[in-house]
């Protein structure tokens, strides 16, 4: 039950009166003779007493002491209003909870000062990119969560507005491979270098190598890790003793093309395990096979190397029909190699990813929103990326990397639209959560939470609360809908009751209370207008807010549209020496010399 408080104007009248009878008492002890009872030292309160009606009540002949007297007098009944008076905790107003939506000078004060050092999420909601340029209490982590249906502005209001501010390296998956060529001519007129890795067509696109990013025998475990965390197709792998067996002899394969092409001085690729893994089985039991004797060849140049010690751990556990099915599953998940342009793709490297927190680059990597088949080989980029983009930072911030200092290090802003279709990334918890200190941040693009739990499963939530920045650009999903309304936070609001008797004699009344509601309802977050956005940020009250409208931007006049129009990018990627050099040579100047040399 809620306690009234005391109200204070009768302490005060009371307080006033004994202020009086102070002045006036001690006035009349004044006038006490000085000896009264020589033994009795408070005989004088005593004549007091017996003398009240001697003095006249009113008394307005004010003395400095008989002030003092009065001021003990007025200040005894408040110190008894304080000791009895109501110690409960008040919060008017927010009884029931504080929730309001932020303001938008509120959220103004996260901004940089230039703003184009800023980050765009709506109209009015932005954040500074560096934190060394913002107040300490205004410093938090720039990775991003946004969520949004189809045709809710995902790319137009948050990716595109985001690439215009130009102010780091990107990295940006391109679901529709239209991306690149809508904003490529404003990059590279920006002195950008631009990348494209394309797993739509497979073609005309650059190309990435793994075995090119292998600094030390301590990268065979990470890449193992990557490739069969990217293409396993779910997360029923069955017991961990078969799963230990094929990443025993995964191992013992990549550690092999790592080790011998150090000696045999030639650059080795995935599709080679492909090859490995046909030529594994004996097809004499008395003689060894090829990869047997591989093998061998490499302990013999190169004693006790971690490849030969992983593929004898294998050999000696791994027997009959274990082996078979291990070696099943293996050739099943290496068979996407056998395509000649997924080979392609990996033979060769033209990423350069080790430059880009150095120089201005723009990656876009292109994924089939609907094929799935090779989606494996962004997963394998994107823990390739985090990898070298966190040791190379690390490197200049330690200053190992001589005449580099951090002061030289890009931000690099890692941009994942349908994040849901890339797979899943090894460590990508821990990945999120220790980029920030090396200037990079990463921005995941949904279209429900639901998408995140199915991939992640009971780490979702991590990933949301290493996310200090919340875009909600609409949703059909109950689950999401439920999460941002919890987010929004509970509202005090005060409810009317009206009450009415129609008997003979008619009465009414009206009764005010406060009640809980939520700041939003889930019906509520999903029907928000489709011009708005909500902006989560952490430690604030959620922002409503007009989406940014790209053609507001500065830059704007430096996208394309269409082909049709001036702006459009166009480029091209060469894959392999032999297809550059047909590409540049007068087709008219070559002379096919096969008949003849066949001939001869």
């Amino acid at each position: 039950m809620e306690r009234k408080r005391k109200h204070l104007l009768p302490y005060l009248i009371v307080a006033l009166f004994a202020f009086y009878a102070g002045h006036w008492l001690f006035k009349l002890y004044l006038n006490a003779p000085e000896v009264i009872d020589p033994l009795n030292p408070f005989s004088k309160y005593g004549w007091v007493i017996d003398n009240l009606e001697t003095k006249h009540w009113l008394d307005f002949d004010f003395t400095p002491h008989s002030l003092v007297a009065g001021s003990v007098g007025f200040v005894l009944p408040f110190l008894i209003y304080l000791r009895v008076g109501d110690r409960g905790v008040y919060r008017h107003g927010e009884e029931s909870g504080s929730a309001r939506f932020a303001t938008v000078k509120e959220l103004a004060t996260f901004r940089d000062k230039e703003p184009e050092n800023n980050m765009i999420f709506t109209k009015n909601g932005q954040m500074g990119l560096f934190n060394k340029r913002l107040p300490y209490d205004k410093q938090l982590n720039k990775n991003a969560l946004v969520i949004g249906l189809p045709g809710d502005g995902k790319t137009r209001n948050f990716v595109k507005p985001n690439l215009m501010q130009m102010n780091g390296s990107y990295i940006v998956t391109d679901p529709k491979g239209l991306l690149v060529h809508e904003v490529g001519t404003m990059l590279a007129k920006n002195g950008y270098k631009i990348k494209v890795f394309d797993l739509v067509n497979l073609t005309n696109s650059n190309t990435f190598n793994i075995f090119h990013y292998m600094k030390t025998e301590l990268d065979i475990d990470r890449v193992t890790e990557a490739i069969v965390e990217g293409t396993k197709k779910s997360d029923n792998q069955g017991e961990n003793f078969w799963v230990q067996a094929e990443l025993m002899l995964t191992r013992a394969l990549i550690g092999y093309l790592y080790f011998d092409s150090q000696l045999s001085h030639y650059t080795p690729n995935l599709s080679m395990v492909s090859d490995l893994l046909r030529n594994l089985q004996r097809t004499d039991e008395d003689a060894p096979s090829p990869v047997e004797q591989m093998f061998e060849e490499l302990e013999e140049r190169l004693p006790g190397n971690y490849a030969y010690k992983q593929w004898t751990l294998f050999n000696v556990n791994f027997q009959a029909e274990t082996r078979t099915s291990v070696l099943a599953v293996m050739s099943a998940r290496y068979s996407v190699f056998d395509h000649d342009a997924v080979t392609q793709m990996i033979a060769s490297d033209t990423m350069e990813i080790d430059r880009w927190n150095l120089e201005k680059t723009a990656v876009f990597i292109a994924i089939p929103e609907t094929n799935k088949a090779f989606n494996f080989l962004a997963s394998l980029l994107f823990a390739t990326m985090f990898e070298e983009l966190t040791h190379n930072a690390d490197a200049i911030i330690q200053g190992r990397r001589k005449g580099l200092s951090a002061a030289d290090l890009l931000h690099v802003q890692i941009i994942i639209d349908e994040f849901a279709n890339i797979g899943k990334i090894p460590n990508f918890n821990e990945v999120l959560a220790s980029v920030r200190s090396r200037e990079i941040s990463i921005k995941i693009i949904l279209q429900a939470i639901n998408q995140l739990k199915s991939l992640y499963k009971t780490d979702w939530e991590t990933i949301f609360n290493n996310c200090a920045s919340l875009l909600f650009l609409g949703t059909n999903d109950k689950d999401t809908m439920n999460y941002f309304s919890m987010r929004a936070g509970k509202q005090t609001i005060n409810q009317k009751n009206y009450s009415e008797s129609r008997g003979r004699q008619r009465s009414s009344s009206i009764s005010e209370q406060t009640r809980q509601r939520d700041l939003m309802t889930p019906d509520e977050i999903a029907r928000i207008g489709v011009d708005e956005a909500l902006f989560f940020l952490s430690k604030q009250n959620v922002l409503k807010d007009k989406k940014f409208d790209v053609n507001d931007h500065k830059q704007a006049k430096l996208l394309s549209d269409s082909p049709q129009d001036g702006n459009w990018y166009t480029y091209r990627r060469y894959m392999n020496d032999i297809e550059e050099w047909f590409e540049n040579v007068d087709q008219t100047q070559i002379i096919d010399i096969t008949q003849d040399v066949m001939a001869a």
